[in-house]
């Protein structure tokens, strides 16, 4: 079996040495050592070890925890951390940074193997996970991608909407900090969440925006329909409650529950307003495009109201300071 590499850093060169002895008795292939957080990060990326062992307090700029930092966020290597002390802010910031363990010093050879074949199984396991995750998310990409060009087909949207509402609502889902997870469920949702609109006429659709009467009250069933479909489907994502929530409006107004705030999913919040800037920049048969700067006013004018106002926030940003353009 090939041995697993291993870096040591460590601030005193003693230990380094002593640490690098004993993992050679091990098994492992100490690979690298570094003595400040400037050298850890330069000789991960030039050696590439299975595993950092990463002392708290180094020689240089940066300490462990922001070497640890870089180095996962370049290229995803475990680390356990090396500590003798550590205060609660140390010790917070460290947590933060997703180790893969803890070893206190003095080491034992005993202490450092078992943190190792953990930290080692943890991260084999992750990296599965990851690639399950991949797989499972791009099948369902790519079935989600071929029923939304169904939808518009028939749907009162153009060509392309729901890919271009699945980029912006990304954009503004990764803008305002929302997680990984997060991102890839609206993502999912922007590009099926009309699916309820397959049973309703075609006339109605086309006039969705100036419906009233029983006209009005059929429309608003489609997000339970979608619902209802979409609940069929197991996955991580809430694809179906993010589609049966997106038309309810941040002040309780919306259909089909009229629930408000905080109770409607952020990824429902998120999703109308990408919604309603990709369509009010588009043609329509009753209606030309607005410019972008009028509809960013139309979508402002709503926060609060129809919008989350941190969602309507993070949209201006993208497009008044980050320059953000809209595809196709």
């Amino acid at each position: 079996m090939e041995k697993k590499k291993v870096m040591v850093v460590e601030n005193e060169r003693i230990v380094a040495r002593d640490l690098a002895r004993q993992l050679t008795d091990l098994g492992y292939d100490v690979v690298a050592t570094a003595y400040s957080g400037e050298e850890a990060v330069e000789k991960a990326g030039e050696f590439h070890p299975d595993l950092a062992l990463m002392d708290i307090v180094l020689a240089g700029k940066m300490d462990g925890i922001q070497a640890a930092e870089k180095i996962t966020a370049l290229s995803g290597t475990p680390v356990v951390y090396l500590t003798s002390y550590a205060d609660d802010k140390t010790f917070g910031r460290a947590k933060l940074t997703g180790p893969s363990g803890y070893i206190l010093k003095p080491v034992e050879k005993k202490q450092l193997h078992v943190a190792i074949e953990l930290a080692l199984h943890r991260h084999g396991i992750e990296l599965n996970l990851r690639k399950n995750h991949a797989r499972i998310y791009g099948s369902l990409k790519g079935m989600i991608g071929a029923i939304a060009e169904t939808i518009e087909l028939r749907g009162p949207y153009t060509s392309g909407h729901h890919e271009r509402v699945s980029q912006l609502a990304s954009a503004i889902a990764r803008e305002m900090g929302l997680t990984d997870l997060q991102v890839e469920g609206i993502e999912l949702a922007s590009r099926i969440y009309d699916i309820g609109m397959v049973n309703i006429p075609a006339d109605i659709l086309q006039e969705a925006e100036r419906l009233e009467g029983v006209k009005l009250t059929l429309y608003q069933t489609y997000p339970e329909a979608a619902y209802d479909t979409l609940k069929k489907i197991e996955c991580i994502w809430p694809i179906a409650d993010i589609v049966h929530q997106h038309r309810e409006c941040y002040d309780g107004s919306g259909f089909p529950r009229g629930i408000k705030g905080e109770e409607i999913l952020i990824e429902a919040r998120v999703l109308p307003v990408a919604a309603a800037l990709e369509d009010l920049t588009t043609h329509r048969s009753f209606r030309n495009a607005f410019p972008l700067s009028e509809t960013l006013e139309k979508i402002s004018s709503h926060s609060g109201s129809k919008y989350d106002p941190k969602v309507v926030a993070a949209c201006l940003r993208l497009f008044n300071e980050k320059g953000y353009k809209l595809e196709g």
